[in-house]
């Protein structure tokens, strides 16, 4: 697997060209555990990989290969047991595999000015400021263990997911400095950026220490993905 992920290019600007290669890749993945579970045993023995592993409120990442100029990475993400309707893009279009648990996806429309002068710094809900802008939910699915899709980088979207919840995510190289975050409740929003624009306090909080990514693997132990 490690010679076919060294060897893949995307294009992704050929969305769903790239859907394509990409549901295809991480089926076959999905179906072999061995091949996964030596991706996940690998982070162990690449500090560049572990050192990108993050934990989240709502869901912790697990790197397991970086396409490093290609632009692409492959992770798995875990849901945690807090769930919130936070309307949000990304920085980057994405395939993701659901290889446990199901989850409520809500594709969104932005309507209102969003305020581009919001300062680099509101990176957190305990900084968020007022909004004009609101995400209007406009198509909803349920996605469940064996189902793929593919996502512009463009779109803002919510996922509900249930407890278990596992998923092959495979990004693209982000296109844009900052993804919007919202939350519905109250027209709310904040920024994320990459690492590398991040606040170092806000850094530290989401590194992924060793003992918490034995755990998480224990979690893919017990749910058989690997």
């Amino acid at each position: 697997m490690i010679d076919v992920l060294d060897k893949l290019d995307l294009d992704w600007s050929d969305l769903a060209r790239t859907h394509r290669t990409t549901r295809d890749l991480l089926e076959e993945l999905a179906a072999d555990k061995d091949a996964l579970r030596a991706l996940v045993d690998r982070v162990r023995e690449e500090p560049s990989l572990m050192a990108m592993c993050e934990r989240h409120r709502l869901l912790d990442k697990i790197v397991v290969y970086d396409g490093g100029e290609r632009g692409f990475r492959l992770r798995l993400h875990i849901s945690t047991r807090e769930h919130r309707d936070r309307p949000h893009d990304h920085r980057f279009s994405f395939t993701s595999r659901i290889l446990s648990g199901h989850y409520r996806h809500t594709r969104h429309e932005l309507e209102g000015e969003l305020d581009p002068s919001v300062p680099w710094h509101v990176q957190d809900d305990a900084d968020a400021v007022l909004s004009d802008c609101r995400a209007v939910p406009r198509f909803v699915t349920r996605q469940t263990a064996g189902s793929t899709y593919s996502l512009h980088h463009t779109e803002v979207h919510t996922t509900f997911t249930t407890p278990d919840t596992v998923s092959l995510f495979l990004r693209g190289p982000a296109e844009k400095d900052r993804s919007l975050i919202t939350e519905r409740e109250t027209g709310r929003l904040w920024w994320r950026y990459g690492a590398e624009k991040e606040k170092p306090e806000r850094r530290s909080r989401k590194t992924m220490r060793p003992a918490e990514f034995e755990d998480l693997v224990d979690g893919l132990r017990r749910l058989a993905i690997i």
